[in-house]
């Protein structure tokens, strides 16, 4: 599909009257979102599969954005993208964030989660093993311990009847 009917298509119904869209109401609107997002395309008529994957993220991201949600899960985002579309992707996220979106920032990569999280959860075999709220206490290492079950080193584990 086309970068203009990706994103327009979860609003077809608002921009459509009586039922009918007409083309060029589709392709006015996708240019708002094409720019505020800074798509690298030539028009909103190139095909999405035609594009850089940086580009290819920030059209889906203007996809969903265009329904205004309130959260917004984003699964691997960056995988596969350039640095600097990956720059621009956390930018967008940062603004996001600011104007109270909530993201559910999915990534398997640990300077990633780092550099952009807030607060992390940790899972270790389907569940959540381990949060960390405080900016300053996520690092890799503290990540890592949670994840593969290792002790922290930066806690004090008290013994107990000769175990631990």
């Amino acid at each position: 599909m086309s970068v203009g009917d990706n994103i327009s298509m979860n609003v077809l119904g608002s921009l459509s009257k009586a039922g009918f869209l007409k083309h060029s109401t589709s392709v006015n609107y996708a240019k708002g979102p094409m720019s505020d997002l800074n798509v690298r395309a030539a028009s909103t008529s190139v095909s999405v599969e035609s594009l850089s994957g940086g580009n290819q993220q920030k059209v889906l991201l203007a996809r969903w954005l265009a329904i205004k949600p309130k959260v917004l899960i984003l699964d691997e985002p960056t995988r596969g993208v350039d640095v600097g579309a990956k720059s621009e992707i956390y930018k967008i996220m940062g603004e996001l964030a600011s104007q109270g979106v909530a993201i559910i920032f999915i990534s398997s990569e640990l300077p990633e989660i780092v550099g952009v999280a807030q607060r992390v959860l940790i899972m270790r075999e389907g569940s959540i093993v381990s949060e960390i709220s405080n900016k300053a206490e996520i690092s890799q290492e503290n990540i890592m311990y949670y994840a593969t079950g290792a002790k922290n080193p930066n806690y004090t584990y008290k013994k107990t009847a000769g175990k631990i």
